[in-house]
């Protein structure tokens, strides 16, 4: 993204939304695919904030939500929702080769969290698969081996759609009953996911922002009306 500084500075939903605002102004709101997405993304992100800390569950389905605001779409062959992972990778991918050097700033400031969830087996669909096979752990954890090379090789949308679907089973679990509220099995992959997410999102939101009208945004999910 021409022009925007790669240094990661701490944003919160108030200070957002006022540059999102500052935007709709600029732009005079026509671009309502754009528009309605960073809307929605950002009332979920306020929401996720306000809670309080001792709801760590809530608050990752919060952000998820104001995630998933962002990158879905609708798929107008099928007139329907598109499949989620196939939309998640193209947004991700995108905003890699915009903001690469945001993207790459993130990823190093957060390189701890990111070993963490890659190297949790719990978090990998491939562990689930067949989880008593004895090399399912080592089969699941795979992708942090090759952590540092795709770092060093500006990989940025690679690790970004590992870590985000590692996530994508925490929020399926939790979503979906597959987990209990609470629970104390699943502390530690829900600790760094929604330390990563807490981390991963406001900077999202903001580049989305910055971005806005100088892309053609694909078709919302449900547009108001």
């Amino acid at each position: 993204m021409p022009g925007m500084e790669s240094t990661l500075v701490p944003l919160d939903p108030v200070s957002l939304k006022k540059r999102f605002k500052e935007l709709q102004v600029e732009t005079k709101s026509v671009y309502q695919n754009w528009q309605i997405r960073v809307h929605r993304s950002l009332s979920w992100y306020k929401r996720s904030c306000d809670l309080p800390e001792d709801q760590p569950d809530l608050k990752f389905i919060l952000l998820w939500v104001a995630f998933n605001a962002l990158y879905a779409r609708w798929d107008v062959g099928k007139n329907a929702p598109a499949q989620d992972s196939a939309s998640r990778k193209v947004f991700i991918e995108k905003l890699a080769e915009l903001c690469w050097q945001n993207t790459s700033a993130l990823l190093v400031a957060n390189k701890s969290l990111l070993k963490k969830l890659l190297g949790d087996p719990y978090l990998s669909n491939i562990f689930w698969r067949d989880p008593k096979h004895p090399k399912a752990k080592s089969w699941a954890t795979e992708d942090l081996f090759h952590l540092d090379r795709n770092l060093k090789e500006n990989h940025h949308g690679r690790v970004l759609l590992q870590v985000t679907d590692r996530m994508y089973v925490l929020r399926g679990q939790l979503m979906h009953g597959a987990a209990t509220g609470g629970g104390k099995l699943n502390r530690s992959s829900l600790t760094n996911c929604l330390a990563m997410l807490n981390a991963l999102l406001p900077q999202m939101i903001y580049w989305v922002i910055e971005y806005r009208c100088d892309n053609d945004w694909p078709e919302m999910c449900y547009p108001p009306s």
